[in-house]
């Protein structure tokens, strides 16, 4: 999983036709195996880029997106957030969404 570093990259890469992004601090200590798995969940999906943020290293993000807590997954289509799931991720919830993505 890459890491965004600033606001002008997540710019560029949410603008891409799909991808999901995991915004978390670095000392959350929920985050860390939540990375973990979102990697292992995105093995089945490897035409779909994701990346991780750091809200430390982009805080710009924080307010821009209204990120209020962590870890928060976003997955953007197109420039747009099309889905978010913060602290309780329901995996299952962004498993439909990409079947339905792809099979378009």
């Amino acid at each position: 999983m890459k890491t965004i570093s600033n606001y002008k990259d997540f710019q560029t890469i949410s603008n891409k036709e799909l991808c999901i992004i995991i915004a978390k601090t670095k000392t959350c200590g929920v985050c860390h195996p939540l990375t973990n798995k979102l990697g292992m969940f995105m093995k089945e999906y490897p035409e779909i880029p994701a990346y991780q943020l750091y809200l430390e290293n982009v805080a710009i993000f924080q307010g821009q997106h209204l990120v209020f807590t962590v870890p928060t997954i976003l997955v953007f289509s197109g420039g747009k957030e099309i889905l978010r799931e913060s602290r309780f991720i329901d995996f299952s919830k962004i498993e439909r969404l990409f079947d339905i993505y792809l099979a378009e």
